[in-house]
């Protein structure tokens, strides 16, 4: 008999604590780097042909050498927060590499919000300055509180500020950081202003134009682009001497960098270097504490795959979740 695995959000996240999530991706990050996961870039969804202003994304992945196989399958629908409902919804599905069975179905929400913030943190661990202090995160939403989580995990001396246009966002993130994680936050309506001696600056907003100039970016920082379109303008993310990425098949048709290099400005050639390898130690990341890089972060499929995983193994092993049979 087949059986699969159903985890709720809530077991997901007792199953998974925050603080665990950047060691995780940083080892996903690793094995992609040393070529031990297969991953085709996602696969997007338009589904604004139904009325509604809504998509999604499919993310397969394999990590080898845990075994962890399956797929992530998200979407945002810009309705639900005026009905209640979250913009952000999606599941992972888990299946066992040898044979087929479907071993798990879980929310995907939390996990995929943690693994987003965990692999801002891996960035900056890889490719910020030495010594760095401030940290800017441009946009207030639950990723953005993921992103301070995570950094603070990693380096609790940071000074972490978040810039959004909305005061009660910005009221509301402060509260939940200060109340969770032990941050205490600065807050800014200017998003220029308060990345202008920031040594990261973090875009993770919902922002379909570009908002952040190139005075805004001081020598030495490192910009991680992470938002569905361009945040930056053009003169902004050329002004960088490197531009580095999570997958090359992913970064150079969506994200941050889609339209520069469409129009030829980046050249798709020119994206040789991914964050994989420089966590495996096989290129090497930052070599001045003067050079500006661009760290574009389009998610990587593989990440939600490996820890959907983890959580499914702890569940088994503690008697989590409920169980029903596919196959009849």
């Amino acid at each position: 008999m087949s059986e699969t695995l159903i985890l709720t959000h809530g077991e997901v996240e007792k199953l998974l604590p925050y603080s665990e999530f950047p060691a995780a991706i940083e080892t996903v990050f690793r094995e992609w780097g040393n070529g031990n996961v297969v991953m085709p870039p996602k696969i997007h969804l338009d589904m604004s042909r139904s009325g509604y202003d809504s998509w999604n994304n499919a993310m397969p992945g394999y990590v080898v050498p845990q075994g962890a196989a399956g797929i992530k399958w998200i979407g945002g629908y810009a309705d639900n927060p005026k009905n209640g409902l979250p913009y952000i919804r999606g599941v992972v599905v888990l299946t066992q590499p040898q044979n087929g069975d479907t071993l798990a179905f879980l929310d995907g929400i939390y996990i995929s919000d943690w693994r987003t913030g965990a692999s801002a943190a891996v960035a900056v661990k890889y490719l910020a300055r030495k010594g760095f202090k401030k940290v800017t995160i441009v946009g207030a939403g639950t990723q953005g509180k993921t992103a301070a989580a995570c950094i603070h995990t990693l380096f609790p001396a940071a000074e972490i500020t978040v810039a959004d246009i909305s005061e009660p966002h910005l009221a509301s993130f402060k509260q939940t950081v200060k109340e969770k994680y032990g941050i205490e936050a600065k807050t800014s309506t200017d998003a220029n202003a308060a990345s202008k001696d920031a040594d990261v600056v973090v875009l993770l907003t919902t922002a379909s134009k570009p908002f952040l100039k190139k005075e805004s970016l001081k020598p030495g920082v490192l910009l991680l682009g992470m938002g569905s379109y361009q945040q930056a303008f053009d003169d902004a993310l050329l002004s960088c001497d490197k531009v580095l990425v999570d997958s090359v098949g992913q970064a150079a048709h969506r994200g941050e960098i889609k339209e520069l290099v469409e129009s030829g400005k980046i050249p798709e050639k020119s994206l040789t270097v991914e964050l994989g390898e420089i966590v495996a130690g096989k290129v090497a990341g930052r070599t001045s504490d003067e050079e500006k890089i661009l760290m574009v972060l389009v998610g990587l499929g593989a990440h939600d795959v490996f820890c959907a995983s983890e959580a499914y193994k702890r569940a088994k092993a503690a008697g989590v979740g409920a169980s029903i049979d596919l196959t009849k």
